[in-house]
C-alpha cells in the first residue's frame, strides 16, 4: 500500500480516501492513504474504478449456480443511481439471472383518424438508470483463443417469449421533420437489460446456457436502447443471443470494441438521430463455437442456423450514422440498410473499413435518402450463388462505394439513383459482376479480374458511365437496354490517385496513467436530482488533491457523482489523470460528475490561463464542463461571455476522454503549445466560439469523436441540477469555429460532427510557429448546419488535405447570405493558399441549402466522388482548379444553362474545371467567363 504524508491539514480533512468494499482504505488525520484501482483479471484499457460493487454485503450478489442474482443487481444501480450516477462493477465470475420485473411503455395508439394514449406492459430483467453504468472483468476473445472467461451474465428466462420482439401500430412526431405526424412502429418488446440515456454496459459477457442449436428459442432483446441521448456498449461478447442491440428512437448509441453471435438479429438501429456510432464490432459465429462454454455447438451448426435465419447488422432511420471497422460473417444477411417500418423515411450513413463475407446477401440496400451512403475501403464477399450486394425495387437516390473489393454478384433491382464505384475490385463472380436491371452506373478506375461477364444492362437501365474501367481497362457488356446511354472511355488522361488505404484510426495504446494509484477525493459539492448548485470554491483542496497523487508517483485522482465549484484554474500534473464517475461517452442530460465554474480569465479575460491544465502525460476522463456565467450578469445568449479555453494541454501525451462541455466559450486549446501524440476521444458538448484548435508542431495525435451540438446546452438532467438552460443555435451558427488544425503532423482526425458552426473544420496557418497545414488525412468528418462546412483558409505548396467519407451540410441560417460546403481560400487568387495546395475529397455527400456547392479561390480542389444533392449555383472556380469525378449531381433545373444555373462555374480568373465521369440529372450545365479550361471527359 502506497501512502504519503506531505499534505496540508486542510486539504487533509477535505479529503476522503475510503473506496467501497473491493479497495480497503484508511482515513487518517495526519496521513491520507492512496489506494489501487479494482485489480482485474484481465488487462483494462483504464483503471477499473467504482463505488458500488454488486458482491457487496449491502448488494449481495452471489457468482454461484442456482442464485438468482437480479434483485442483487438491480439494488447496486439504484444505488449508483441515488447517489447521481457512477460505475456498477462485478468481479469476474458467472452470476445467474433467473426472474424478471414488468415495466409500462405508454404508447400513442392509432384509432382511424384519432389517437389514444394506451399503456403496454413488457418485461425486462435488469433497468439502468440514467448515469449508471454496468462493468465487469473482460477477456478479449480475439487474445484468448476465442474463449469467453471473466464476468459472464447467464441468462436463463426469457425463453420462447412471445414478446420477445413486440411492436404497435403507433402515431410519432418526427422533430427532424417539422413535427410531421409520422405512422411508425413503437417497441414494446421484452428485454434483459434496458438501457436508459446516459447508460453504459461494459468489460462482460452475456450467454444464454438454455440455448439449443438444434431447437433455437427466440429470446428477448439482449441490450435494449430505450430513448434518450448516450447508450455506450464497449468490451462486451454476446455469447449467443437471439436478438442482441436494439435501439430505438434515440441518439448517440455507441457500439464499440465487441463481439457477438446473434442467432437472428446483432445489432438494429431505429429513427437514431445525430449521431449514432458502430466501431470495431464483430459479428461471427464462431464467438458462440469456439467459447469454450458448456454446451457450444460447431462452428457448422451455429453457421448453418444464421446463414439461414440472421442479420448482422439492421439500419432502418438513422441520420448520419457512423459505421467503421465492422466484420460481419456466415449470415444469410450481412449488412441491412431500408426504411422505417410504417413509413418511407430511410437512412444515410458513411460505412468505413466494413468487410462482410460468406452472407446471403452481403449487403441488402431496400432504400436510402436522398443524401445518400458512402463506403469506401470495404469488402463484400457472397458464398457460392449468393450475391455481394442487392438494391432492392425500392432504391431511387445514391450508394457510392469507394475502394470496395467484390466477390461475387452485384445485383439491382432499384427503380432510379445512381450506384458509383471509383477505384473498386471486382473478383469472383458467376455470370456478371454487376447485374442492374434498372438505374444508372458509374464505373471510374474499376479493375475486374475476369476477361468477361463485367456488366449486364437490364432494359429499365438508364446510364452506364464508365472511364478507365474492366479488365485490363477493357469493358465487357450485355446490354439488353434500347434507351440506355451507354459512354466508355479510357485513356491516361483520365487516371488519378486512388484513395489511400491502410490508415490507422485509433491509437495502439490507450492512455492511462502509468501509476494504479487512486484517490478519492471527498469535497464540497451539490447532489440530488434538484436544481441546486455549489457554492463552495474547491479549486484550492482539488490543486492540494492533484498535488498529492503526484507526489505519491502519479495515478487517478477520483471525483464521485455530484457538481463541484470550480472558480480558479487548476493544473492535472503530469502523470496523473483527474477523473469522474463516467467511464464512457455522455450528454448533460445524464448528470454524474460535473465541474461547474463561473472562472473568465480574470483581469486578462478570454486570453487567461485556461481552466483546466494539462501538464505533458497528464488527463481527464468522465467529467461534464460548464461555464455557470455564460449568459448572465450582463450576458445574454446573443451576446455571451467570453472566457479562455476550458481545456488546455501544455505538452507531449495529454489527454481527455469521455468529457462533455454543457456550455463553455470555448473547448480544447491544443495548439498553444507543443503537445505532440495527444488523444482527444469522444468530446461532447456546445462550446460557442470554438470547439477543438490543434497546432503548434504537433505530432501524432488523435482527434476522436467529437460531437458538437447546442442540444447539449438545453437538454439538461433530471431536477435541472444547476445547470444553465441556454439555447445557443443562432450564436454559434454566426460565431463558432468547431475544429481548427494548424501546423500538424501525421494527424488522425477521425469521425467528428459539428452542428452549427461557421466553420465546420478549418485548416489555416498556426499561430505559434508560422508553419502551414502539411499532408493530413480527415476521415468521417460531419459539418450540419454550417455556413462553410469545410474551409482552408491558408495553405502551402506542401499543403495536402485528404477527406475520407465526408458529409457536409450548409443550412440557411440568417444574416449569412453566402454559403457553401467547401471554401478554399477567402478571396479570389488569395496569396494565403498556394496554387499548388491541394485539397481531395473522397467520396462525399453534400446537402442543405448551399448558395454555392463549392467555392475555389486558390489551390486544386478534387471531388473523386461525391453526392450533390444539392449543388445551388455549382461549384464555383473563381480561382485555382478543380476537378470532379464519379460525381452525382442530384438538383434539377428549371432553365438553360446561362447565369446561375449550371452545376459548375468558371470565373474570369478560375484557371480550370474537369468534370469526368458524373451524373447530372438535369444534363450537362456548365457556365463560364475568361479564358480559364473547361475540360474532361463529359464536355463532349
Amino acid at each position: 500500500m502506497k501512502t504519503f504524508s506531505k499534505l496540508g491539514t486542510a486539504a487533509m480533512m477535505a479529503l476522503l480516501t475510503v473506496l467501497p468494499a473491493n479497495v480497503a482504505c484508511v482515513r487518517a488525520q495526519k496521513q491520507q492513504v492512496i489506494q489501487q484501482s479494482i485489480k482485474t483479471l484481465y488487462p483494462t484499457k483504464d483503471w477499473a474504478i467504482s463505488d458500488f460493487v454488486v458482491t457487496a454485503p449491502e448488494f449481495g450478489a452471489k457468482a454461484v449456480p442456482g442464485f438468482d442474482n437480479r434483485a442483487a443487481f438491480q439494488a447496486a444501480i439504484d444505488a449508483a443511481y441515488k447517489n447521481g450516477g457512477g460505475v456498477v462493477y462485478i468481479p469476474a465470475g458467472n452470476y445467474e439471472f433467473r426472474s424478471t420485473q414488468v415495466g409500462v411503455k405508454n404508447v400513442r395508439v392509432r384509432r382511424g383518424r384519432s389517437e389514444e394514449n394506451k399503456k403496454f406492459h413488457f418485461e425486462f430483467v435488469l433497468r439502468l438508470h440514467p448515469g449508471v453504468q454496468l462493468r465487469g472483468d473482460w477477456a478479449d476473445p480475439a487474445s484468448n483463443d476465442g474463449k469467453v472467461l471473466g464476468t459472464i451474465l447467464e441468462v436463463r428466462v426469457g425463453k420462447d417469449a412471445p414478446n420477445h420482439d413486440g411492436s404497435v401500430e403507433s402515431w410519432w412526431n418526427d422533430g427532424q421533420a417539422g413535427n410531421a405526424l409520422r405512422t411508425t412502429y413503437t417497441s414494446i418488446a421484452d428485454r434483459f437489460i434496458e438501457m436508459n440515456a446516459g447508460t453504459g454496459v461494459t468489460n462482460l459477457s452475456i450467454w444464454y446456457p438454455e440455448q439449443d442449436i438444434k431447437d433455437v428459442k427466440p429470446y428477448p432483446w439482449t441490450l435494449f436502447q430505450t430513448q434518450g441521448d448516450c447508450a455506450t456498449i464497449e468490451h462486451v461478447t454476446l455469447v449467443n443471443a437471439y436478438n442482441g442491440f436494439n435501439s430505438a428512437p434515440s441518439e448517440l448509441h455507441y457500439v464499440l470494441d465487441s463481439y457477438m453471435t446473434a442467432l437472428n438479429k446483432g445489432i438494429e438501429v431505429h429513427v437514431c438521430t445525430d449521431i449514432g456510432r458502430i466501431e470495431n464490432v464483430r459479428i461471427s459465429p464462431e464467438y458462440w463455437a469456439k467459447s469454450g462454454l458448456p454446451g457450444a455447438p460447431s462452428l457448422a451448426d451455429v453457421t448453418a442456423y444464421t446463414k439461414a435465419n440472421g442479420t448482422g447488422y439492421q439500419m432502418h432511420r438513422s441520420d448520419w450514422e457512423y459505421v467503421s471497422d465492422l466484420l460481419v460473417s456466415g449470415y444469410k444477411t450481412g449488412v441491412w440498410i431500408g426504411r422505417e417500418p410504417g413509413f418511407a423515411d430511410a437512412p444515410n450513413a458513411q460505412l468505413y473499413e466494413v468487410h462482410v463475407d460468406g452472407c446471403g446477401n452481403g449487403l441488402y440496400v431496400e432504400d436510402v435518402n436522398p443524401y445518400g451512403i458512402l463506403i469506401s475501403n470495404s469488402s463484400f464477399a457472397a458464398g457460392e450463388g449468393d450475391n455481394a450486394v442487392y438494391f432492392y425495387k425500392d432504391f431511387s437516390t445514391s450508394v457510392q462505394f469507394n475502394g470496395v473489393d467484390f466477390n461475387g454478384p452485384i445485383v439491382s433491382d432499384g427503380r432510379d439513383g445512381v450506384i458509383s464505384f471509383e477505384s473498386c475490385t471486382f473478383n469472383e463472380y458467376p455470370d456478371y459482376a454487376l447485374k442492374i436491371n434498372s438505374g444508372n452506373v458509374l464505373l471510374s478506375q474499376c479493375d475486374f479480374k475476369k476477361s468477361t461477364g463485367h456488366v449486364y444492362l437490364g432494359a429499365d437501365t438508364y446510364t452506364l458511365k464508365s472511364v478507365n474501367s474492366g479488365y485490363k481497362s477493357k469493358l465487357q457488356i450485355d446490354n439488353h437496354s434500347t434507351a440506355a446511354d451507354v459512354e466508355v472511355i479510357t485513356g491516361k488522361k483520365y487516371t488519378f490517385a486512388p484513395i489511400p488505404k491502410n490508415i490507422k484510426t485509433n491509437i495502439a495504446v490507450h492512455p492511462k496513467p502509468a501509476s494504479d494509484n487512486v484517490l478519492k477525493a471527498d469535497l464540497a459539492r451539490a447532489t440530488g436530482y434538484n436544481n441546486n448548485r455549489p457554492t463552495r470554491d474547491v479549486s484550492a483542496e482539488l490543486q492540494s488533491a492533484l498535488d498529492a497523487v503526484k507526489a505519491a508517483g502519479g495515478g487517478t485522482l477520483y471525483l464521485p457523482a455530484g457538481r463541484y465549484l470550480v472558480d480558479q484554474p487548476i493544473k492535472v500534473p503530469a502523470g496523473v489523470e483527474l477523473r469522474g464517475s463516467w467511464d464512457v461517452q455522455h450528454h448533460t442530460q445524464s448528470g454524474g460528475t460535473a465541474l461547474f465554474t463561473n472562472y473568465d480569465g480574470g483581469a486578462t479575460g478570454e486570453s487567461g490561463a485556461s481552466l483546466i491544465q494539462l501538464e505533458a502525460g497528464a488527463g481527464i476522463r468522465g467529467i461534464t464542463l460548464a461555464q455557470l456565467n455564460i449568459a448572465s450578469d450582463g450576458f445574454t445568449a446573443a451576446n455571451p461571455r467570453k472566457t479562455p479555453f476550458m481545456i488546455q494541454g501544455q505538452g507531449p501525451k495529454v489527454y481527455i476522454i469521455n468529457v462533455t462541455i454543457a456550455v463553455g466559450d470555448k473547448g480544447i486549446d491544443l495548439a498553444s503549445y507543443d503537445t505532440s501524440g495527444h488523444y482527444v476521444d469522444y468530446l461532447g458538448g456546445v462550446p460557442l466560439r470554438a470547439g477543438i484548435w490543434v497546432g503548434g508542431g504537433a505530432e501524432g495525435g488523435f482527434i476522436r469523436n467529437m460531437q458538437l451540438n447546442p442540444h447539449y446546452g438545453s437538454r439538461l438532467p433530471e431536477g435541472g441540477q444547476g445547470y444553465p438552460r441556454v439555447s445557443m443555435m443562432r450564436f454559434v451558427q454566426s460565431n463558432c469555429s468547431a475544429l481548427k488544425f494548424a501546423d500538424v503532423k501525421n494527424q488522425t482526425i477521425f469521425n467528428n460532427f459539428v452542428y452549427g458552426s461557421v466553420y465546420g473544420i478549418h485548416f489555416l496557418k498556426d499561430a505559434i510557429t508560422g508553419k502551414y497545414p502539411g499532408k493530413m488525412t480527415v476521415i468521417g468528418h460531419g459539418s450540419d448546419g454550417c455556413t462553410y462546412s469545410l474551409f482552408v483558409e491558408d495553405a502551402d505548396k506542401d499543403t495536402k488535405i485528404v477527406a475520407i467519407n465526408s458529409e457536409l451540410v450548409n443550412t440557411q441560417i440568417p444574416n449569412e447570405p453566402v454559403r457553401s460546403y467547401v471554401l478554399m481560400g477567402d478571396k479570389v487568387n488569395t496569396d494565403k493558399v498556394h496554387p499548388n495546395a491541394k485539397l481531395v475529397l473522397y467520396n462525399s455527400a453534400f446537402w442543405g441549402s448551399p448558395v454555392f456547392g463549392a467555392i475555389i479561390n486558390n489551390g486544386i480542389v478534387s471531388f473523386q466522388q461525391a453526392n450533390f444533392t444539392r449543388s445551388g449555383q455549382g461549384v464555383d472556380v473563381r480561382g485555382g482548379k478543380a476537378h470532379v469525378y464519379t460525381s452525382y449531381f442530384a438538383q434539377r433545373m428549371g432553365r438553360a444553362a446561362t447565369g446561375d444555373d449550371g452545376y459548375a462555374k468558371l470565373g474570369e480568373q478560375g484557371k480550370s474545371i474537369e468534370l469526368t465521369n458524373n451524373y447530372y440529372v438535369s444534363g450537362f450545365r456548365f457556365s463560364k467567363a475568361g479564358t480559364g479550361l473547361i475540360y474532361g471527359s463529359d464536355k463532349k
